[in-house]
């Protein structure tokens, strides 16, 4: 991804409230052509929340957010086709086979592809003569990702897109959701609690904590900077470390570069899992 070209979301100061309770509070994200940004955290985390002010749905209580260089409030009808969603729960439809769905559907997206669309179907195993109605969560989840995916959007969001899915379908899934985005020029933005398929597929991780974004860093720079400190009770921290959580003599600390200072026990690395669990311990 080239960070000189256009972003294709930006977050500024983006903060969000129900009635006294903060949702999103000053997020800043900026996000690129080709990356494929998991987006991690506790339920209530704000990550829905996130995902709806980028689509429009909800309005910021403050801040802004543009999707294309236009800020979302003002997004037209063709600017809205080059935005793909897939929600938790899976969509309408009864009534149609999955071939009439896909008829419709298609007749909204001039840059559809066809080609795209079938190999998808084959992929997920659908039967474009079943009714919409009588295929099963994991399926309509299939259809609803081809749905969103077969006209090659430039910004694609997914909140828990492959949750109904098999883990064989889910595998298939992330595995082709990097290379589809670099070859579409596009960015994917998808939340997931499953942190093997965020690891597997991801370029980045943007991690949130009660509504404020707390980690939000290339996967490879995250292995390398973020770590998990042991310390003696003399320690002091080097100013240019910054603490995400601390429990006692463990500190988990961003923007370690083998740094060594008085005081300093260990410095281990950690998964997403177990940078999850210790952030949120």
């Amino acid at each position: 991804m080239d960070m000189n070209e256009t972003p294709i979301l930006v977050c500024k100061q983006l903060t969000k409230k129900f009635d006294d309770k903060v949702a999103l509070n000053g997020l800043d994200m900026a996000l690129y052509p080709g990356m494929v940004v998991g987006l991690l955290g506790q339920n209530g985390a704000g990550k829905s929340t996130l995902m709806r002010c980028a689509l429009g749905i909800m309005q910021a209580s403050s801040g802004s957010i543009e999707v294309l260089a236009t800020p979302v409030e003002q997004m037209t009808s063709e600017l809205k086709t080059q935005i793909g969603y897939v929600p938790q729960q899976p969509f309408g439809y009864e009534g149609f086979s999955v071939s009439k769905a896909l008829d419709l559907h298609r007749s909204f997206y001039p840059e559809w592809d066809k080609l795209l669309e079938a190999e998808w179907l084959q992929r997920f195993d659908l039967d474009p003569k079943q009714q919409v109605q009588r295929l099963s969560v994991g399926q309509r989840q299939s259809l609803a990702l081809i749905m969103a995916m077969a006209y090659r959007p430039k910004l694609l969001i997914l909140d828990e897109p492959v949750a109904s899915l098999d883990p064989i379908a889910r595998r298939k899934f992330m595995a082709d959701l990097f290379e589809l985005a670099i070859e579409s020029g596009s960015c994917v933005l998808f939340s997931s609690h499953i942190t093997s398929d965020l690891e597997r597929v991801a370029s980045h991780l943007a991690l949130l904590k009660h509504g404020e974004l707390v980690i939000f860093k290339e996967i490879d720079e995250l292995r390398e900077q973020v770590k998990l400190l042991k310390l003696n009770e003399s320690a002091a921290l080097p100013a240019e470390l910054n603490v995400l959580h601390r429990n006692g003599c463990n500190v988990l600390v961003d923007n370690y570069q083998q740094q060594q200072f008085a005081g300093l026990i260990s410095a281990n690395s950690l998964n997403l899992e177990q940078l999850f669990m210790e952030l949120h311990s």
